[in-house]
């Protein structure tokens, strides 16, 4: 049985923004902030790159345990990233042309202690049963690139290819 923690994500499309030559950075919850990760689109992938200087960013929100900020309206949150990004940026942002707030309850899977051999025990179990394979986010990692992995490798597992 996992735990899971929900997130927002809320984009903005500022122009004229004072930003690092990074694809983004991670923020310590130790810091205090309710944003937990910038991703700077325009930087991370080139083909994001808008004209006449409209940068895109996505922020992160929501730690496991810490509900209370994803309770807050879209405005209200679209807001505090806003001044959050601003602080953590160095400069206040412009103020944003667009705004997008998405909401994935329940979307990151807690992994405790000894995840990785229960999965693994797990799929023992399983290996004699036909049609059936684990894959996800629950599984083997949160991110799309080991989603995708997990996904070949139960769609070889269930069409009996070592390949």
């Amino acid at each position: 049985m996992l735990d899971y923690a929900s997130v927002a994500l809320v984009t903005f499309a500022v122009r004229g923004a004072r930003l690092p030559e990074l694809s983004g950075f991670l923020v310590p919850a130790s810091e205090g902030y309710a944003v937990k990760a910038l991703t700077i689109f325009s930087t991370k992938w080139a083909h994001q790159a808008r004209p006449g200087g409209l940068a895109v960013l996505r922020a992160s929100v929501g730690r496991y345990g810490e509900t209370a900020v994803l309770h807050r309206s879209d405005d209200d949150l679209a807001a505090l990233v806003h001044d959050e990004l601003g602080r953590l940026l160095g400069a206040p942002l412009p103020v944003p042309e667009a705004v997008r707030v998405t909401r994935w309850g329940g979307a990151l899977p807690q992994y405790a202690p000894g995840h990785l051999d229960r999965v693994a025990r797990a799929r023992a179990a399983l290996a004699d049963v036909p049609g059936l394979a684990l894959a996800g986010a629950a599984y083997d990692g949160v991110g799309i690139p080991a989603c995708v992995r997990s996904g070949w490798a139960a769609a070889e597992r269930l069409l009996g290819s070592d390949t």
